[in-house]
Formats: structure tokens, C-alpha cells, sequence
């Protein structure tokens, strides 16, 4: 289920002549240039492109030959000296998107990366972290128009794109607890060590784990600027091995695993074990999901507000494709750790559904906006919609509405009433404005979108599961 990037306008792919990405009869090809189709020939001529699409290290990727297809994408996208299909990834996510986990994980697949291909007198020669995309918790690489024959084997000129990227967004998570999503959504092109530093005083700009990714670029950098003779943008020929670069490369696969394992916990990726269910109440839940999951057999699944992932990877287990959300980062790096173990078909994504991922990049048409790219055969809404009444000041008509634009054909609702425990604390230093907040109001708001199918209790919990099919009109 692959797709390298939405299909991206014209007006995007000025980043990368050499790499229109486009769709033809929904199948994902990408428009290159000669010297572009030249390395992947080389690449696949050496054994080396098969070898990284069976480790599962690349998007599956072929060269079209001459035949029916080559006239056809010949008249789409005219002017390219040669075109590559890769196989659809389905939806796409972006960094601003991704837990600490998911996006230490996409870094060190481009390190290993990076050192496969050098081993074999090939590089990089960008390291954007649009570069991978997750299929069933592994990252994949999809941008092979960015692979170039090597240089200089001491060197990686994508370092610096690569730490603004990574290390530095990471180290900020870390140690000063920034949020991703803020970093990437204000830097697309990631964080530069000049803007990094300002988190740090100067004492602390002189710990270990800061001198050479952060204080050491930073203080090159004003030197550079300070007198441009310091710097030389040509690439003299050099007879050093790769060994310092190896190192290099080591080192920070290093770093960005200990990164990672340090990540933060949070009162909410802690739900399951303090909500106020009963194990009788989670059982009861539990057994009246799956059973509706086992009789409608959705092809896909999206679980808003998933938390640590229980009901995204029961959908999982009952054959969906899942798009698991959740505005806690802790949550939903607890949720990617078990996806990866498992190899489950679930992507967690760090979204709040009352603020998402908006458009971004040129003329915001690069990369589409969360709601544009998802839509799931079944949501799962459960013990969300008071969250997004109470914690986010959403009528019950809205919230309806932007679920029944998710959803394609079922929803699970799950209400929460104002007495239940879970409720009191969401709005314990509130004015008690929820009155209103009745499940009969609710069955009433939702029936114009939807028909209800099923309304069941929660056992041992004051709590109501509502099956919805969505209607035709709708």
C-alpha cells in the first residue's frame, strides 16, 4: 500500500526537477531526468535496488520500460528522459506528525541507509525527513531521486540538512520537551542550530551531548558568516576512505536511539491503567467492538483520540488498515513501539482532531492537510466526543459533522455522560456549562448524519456504545 508523497501539483516540484511525483490511473509513477535515471539503473545493474526493497529499506520501485505504459506517461507528464513506478503507500504521513520514537526511527534509516549506499560508491545527497514514510511501524525510504553517485567518501554533504532535521528537533524534545509538531510546522526544512541554541544558555551550550551537533555547527556557522572566505562551496578531490564518515554515521544512530529511549510518559499514556473503568467495563467494551468489527470487516479503520492503541490494534487484528490518532505524543509513541513489535498494520500519527495538520509548503499545495489525506472506511470515536465538547468548546453538531466527513460508511461512538468519573475531572475547574450534554441530545444531533445501528450499555460503567452506519445522503 504504498504512495512516495501524495500525488504533488506542478507547482510543487519545482524542490526536485529531477522528481515529479504524479498519478495515472491510481498508480503512483515519478518523472526523472538522465542523469537521475542513470543512478537507478546503476543501482539496479549492481543489485543493490532489489537488495534494499527486499530488506524493506525502499519503497518497491521499477523502471518503466518501453510498452503502453511509457506512451501513456509520456503524454502525462511529456519532457522526462525516463519514468519509475513505485508502489502506493496509503495515507502519507509528515514529520510534525510523528512521535519521538517515529521520527529518531526515520533518522536512523536514513543513517543505515546512507552507509549501505556508501559502501557501494553511492550518497544522499539530501536528508530530509520527507525523505521516509512508515508502513506497519518501519520506516521506508521513498525518495530515490535523491541518491547520487559518492563524491567524497570523508564527507555527507546532506550532514547539515540531516541534524536540522533530526538530531537537533530530537535533542530539543529531549532535553527542553518542544513539541515536534510546533518545530516542523514553523521549519520546513527543519530546525537550524542558530534558532536551537537559544534553548540552551551558555553553560549548557558546553555539555557533551550538544558540542559536536549543536554549539561546534553553530559557532561554525558565525564564523562563516562573520567572513565567507572561510567557507568554499567546491568539492576538491580527496583520497581519505569513508572510515571518519562511518564513524560519523555510527555515532549518531547512537545518539538517536538513546534519544528516543529517553522519551517522556504523560498522565494520558497512562489512561489505561488510571481511567475509571472496571476490568468487567473493559471487557464489556471490548467484546462489543470486536464483535462489530468481525460482522462489518471494515477495510479501514481510523481511531480518533486512540491513546495507547487497544482498540486501533483490535482493528488491526480484525483485518483493517489503521490510522491511529492521538494529540498526546507520549501515547502515541507507546502505540508506534507495539506497531513495530508486531508488525501491525497501524499508523500513529500525533493529531489532534480539533486542530490538524494543516497545508503546508509552496502555496500550501506541497503536502495536503490532514483531512484531505484521511478518510477510513469506520472511525472509532471513543471517549472522544467530550473532549472535544468540553476541552476544545465544539458544539455536538460540529463534532458530528467532522466525523461524518471521516467517516466512509460505519462510526463507533462511544458517549461519556457529565456524571461519569473521567467527565468531573475534565471539567473540575469549570463552570458547569454541560447540562445540555445528554445522550439523547446526542443520538438526536447525530441521526441526521447517521442511522443508529446499535446502542449498547458499557457494563459496570455509566458509559453508552452507539454503531452508526452512515447515511446515503450524507
Amino acid at each position: 500500500m504504498i504512495a512516495t508523497e501524495t500525488v504533488r501539483r506542478p507547482e510543487a516540484s519545482f524542490r526536485d526537477p529531477s522528481g515529479f511525483v504524479f498519478e495515472l490511473g491510481g498508480r503512483i509513477f515519478r518523472a526523472v531526468d538522465a542523469s537521475c535515471l542513470e543512478v537507478i539503473r546503476g543501482l539496479a545493474d549492481q543489485g543493490l535496488l532489489a537488495e534494499l526493497i527486499d530488506a524493506g529499506r525502499v519503497v518497491p520501485t521499477r523502471i518503466v520500460e518501453p510498452g503502453a505504459d511509457l506512451e501513456a506517461l509520456r503524454e502525462a507528464a511529456p519532457g522526462a528522459a525516463g519514468y519509475l513506478e513505485h508502489q502506493r503507500i496509503d495515507p502519507i504521513s509528515y514529520p510534525a506528525e510523528w512521535s519521538p520514537a517515529m521520527l529518531a526511527d526515520a533518522g536512523i534509516a536514513t543513517l543505515e541507509l546512507q552507509e549501505r549506499l556508501l559502501r557501494h560508491g553511492w550518497s544522499l545527497k539530501d536528508a530530509t525527513a520527507y525523505n521516509i514514510q512508515f508502513v506497519r511501524g518501519r520506516p521506508v525510504f521513498i525518495d530515490l531521486a535523491s541518491i547520487e553517485r559518492i563524491a567524497r567518501p570523508d564527507v555527507w554533504p546532506a550532514l547539515g540538512q540531516f541534524n536540522r532535521m533530526f538530531t537537533l528537533p530530537l535533542l530539543l524534545q529531549r532535553l527542553r520537551g518542544a513539541d515536534l509538531r510546533g518545530i516542523f510546522l514553523s521549519h520546513l526544512d527543519g530546525l537550524d542550530p542558530e534558532e536551537a541554541r537559544g534553548a540552551f544558555s551558555p553553560l549548557g551550550l558546553m555539555r557533551p551531548g550538544l558540542l559536536a551537533d549543536l554549539t561546534l555547527p553553530w559557532l561554525l556557522g558565525r564564523l562563516a558568516r562573520r567572513d565567507p572566505a572561510t567557507t568554499s562551496t567546491s568539492r576538491p578531490a580527496c583520497a581519505a576512505g569513508p572510515a571518519v564518515q562511518l564513524a560519523n554515521l555510527r555515532r549518531l544512530r547512537r545518539k538517536l536511539r538513546a534519544l528516543a529511549d529517553g522519551s517522556r510518559r504523560s498522565t494520558w499514556s497512562d489512561y489505561a491503567d488510571t481511567c475509571s473503568y472496571s476490568d468487567r467495563a473493559e471487557e464489556s467494551k471490548m467484546l462489543s467492538i470486536r464483535d462489530f468489527l468481525d460482522q462489518h470487516r471494515p477495510p479501514s479503520v481510523l481511531d480518533v483520540g486512540c491513546n495507547t492503541g487497544r482498540y486501533a490494534l483490535l482493528a488491526a487484528d480484525s483485518g483493517a488498515r489503521v490510522v491511529a490518532i492521538d494529540r498526546d505524543a507520549a501515547s502515541v509513541d507507546l502505540l508506534y513501539r507495539r506497531v513495530r513489535a508486531a508488525g501491525a498494520d497501524v499508523l500513529p500519527l500525533c493529531v489532534d482532531l480539533a486542530n490538524p495538520t494543516p497545508a503546508i509548503g509552496f502555496r500550501n499545495r506541497e503536502r495536503p492537510a490532514f483531512l484531505e489525506r484521511v478518510r477510513a472506511d469506520c472511525v472509532l470515536a471513543l471517549a472522544v466526543i467530550h473532549h472535544l465538547h468540553v476541552s476544545a468548546n465544539l458544539p455536538l453538531d460540529r463534532i458530528r459533522d467532522l466525523l461524518a466527513d471521516l467517516a466512509g460508511r460505519h462510526m463507533v461512538l462511544e458517549f461519556v455522560p457529565t456524571d461519569d468519573g473521567m467527565f468531573r475531572r475534565l471539567t473540575r475547574f469549570r463552570a458547569d456549562l454541560y447540562g445540555d450534554f445528554t445522550l439523547q441530545r446526542c443520538i438526536a444531533s447525530f441521526s441526521r448524519r447517521f442511522e443508529l445501528l446499535l446502542r449498547r450499555p458499557v457494563a459496570d460503567s455509566p458509559r453508552t456504545l452507539l454503531f452508526w452506519k452512515k447515511r446515503s445522503s450524507a
